[in-house]
């Protein structure tokens, strides 16, 4: 399990983030620990994709992972959400 360090993000998303490091592996299962955001409104994980090996992050797994703030109905929201993701392996 890991867990990676507090992020804020803005206007809604989707925004893309890379997760690598704290000894993942490449079949590891995600959430995202919200901490603070509007009243009625989510944080929506979407489009996880694996990676052995990129420029960005040679030589670790490492994980890109879409995350927007949807209300209660799923509708998109500019909200802001502060939170972090997590990990466990599978």
């Amino acid at each position: 399990m890991a867990t990676f360090p507090t992020i804020t993000q803005s206007g809604g998303g989707p925004q893309l983030w890379i997760n690598s490091g704290g000894g993942i592996t490449n079949h590891e299962a995600f959430a995202f620990t919200l901490q603070a955001t509007d009243p009625n409104v989510g944080a929506f994980i979407s489009d996880v994709t694996v990676y052995l090996n990129t420029d960005f992050v040679a030589g670790q797994t490492s994980y890109l992972i879409g995350l927007s703030a949807v209300d209660q109905n799923f509708n998109p929201s500019n909200a802001t959400l502060t939170g972090n993701f997590e990990s466990n392996g599978v």
